[in-house]
């Protein structure tokens, strides 16, 4: 496991100014996440509703393993001086996203959907725009991968799905954003969570498009390490991003219909199986391969 951890370690540690940015920016975030898990450990309040140590804890998270997939994205372009554009918008962007939210609960107000002071509806407006541009950034990333990518085509190609996937996440959250202030507007209170329809989980499907990045890049990382075959590599990969991108239809297709992820109908609970048994197989031969690599290392040091 050690030489396994060391060689990931090694695909994606920091090696630019801009590289090393983004890392900070993202151990910051975690560490903020990290930090604020225990605050609600110890505080001991509910972790659902509108004001809630949850929304420290998960965008901490979420924005900073963003921001160190970012930093493995990077490592696989060529180093431009307008690398800053998109390197600091996303960093920087999502540093002061996570901090507005942490700084509302830590005055008792809501984050999200919050108008009814000057100051909150300020808040969330400039939290509207500091998410446009993380988008952009994100934008600017594919553009860029498409463009002039150097890593291995399996690794090109989890890149762009996996940065597809984070922009439509992002139309799914401005959807939320319509929604809980629609609901705001009716009832004159922000809610405690914003579904579509009647128990859409907007939540879920907006989750599992911001994380296909980490998870395709985790794939495509394990297969660079015991590299099989070009077209294996290929073959493998597109097989994972056809099963997230079908999970994922799945769950958005679900929420979209006001149905809950638990109960979502017949045809989009068939193509959920089918897309997470894929992902799992393929994690399963990426993983058996690191496996069996390890062991005959082992071996031959040994005799």
């Amino acid at each position: 496991m050690h030489v396994i951890l060391r060689q990931v370690w090694s695909a994606v540690r920091p090696v630019t100014a801009q590289q090393r940015f983004l890392w900070w920016c993202g151990t910051l975030l975690l560490a903020s996440g990290a930090v604020h898990a225990v605050v609600a450990a110890v505080d001991w309040t509910p972790w659902r509703g509108a004001v809630s140590w949850r929304k420290p804890v998960v965008f901490g998270m979420s924005f900073g393993v963003l921001s160190w997939s970012a930093v493995w994205v990077m490592r696989q372009l060529p180093a431009r001086r307008w690398g800053w554009l998109p390197a600091s918008l996303l960093g920087a962007g999502s540093v002061v996203e996570v901090t507005m939210i942490t700084m509302q609960r830590w005055r008792g107000e809501a984050s999200h959907f919050n108008q009814e002071a000057a100051f909150d509806s300020a808040v969330w407006s400039v939290m509207g725009s500091v998410v446009v541009l993380v988008a952009f950034a994100v934008a600017l990333f594919l553009v860029w991968s498409l463009v002039r990518f150097q890593g291995t085509p399996a690794a090109r190609i989890a890149v762009v799905a996996g940065l597809l996937a984070i922009l439509a996440s992002g139309y799914i959250g401005f959807g939320m954003a319509e929604e809980g202030e629609a609901v705001v507007d009716a009832t004159g209170r922000v809610p405690d969570t914003v579904v579509f329809g009647a128990e859409g989980s907007a939540k879920l499907a907006h989750a599992v498009g911001m994380h296909g990045l980490q998870v395709l890049g985790l794939l495509a990382i394990g297969l660079g390490l015991r590299l099989p075959p070009a077209r294996t590599q290929v073959r493998l990969m597109a097989l994972a991003v056809v099963g997230y991108g079908a999970l994922y239809a799945s769950v958005t297709a679900t929420a979209y219909a006001g149905l809950p992820w638990t109960a979502p109908g017949r045809l989009p609970a068939l193509l959920g199986l089918a897309g997470a048994a894929a992902v799992l197989a393929v994690s399963v031969i990426v993983a058996r391969r690191l496996t069996l690599g390890v062991e005959r290392r082992r071996a031959d040091m040994m005799r």
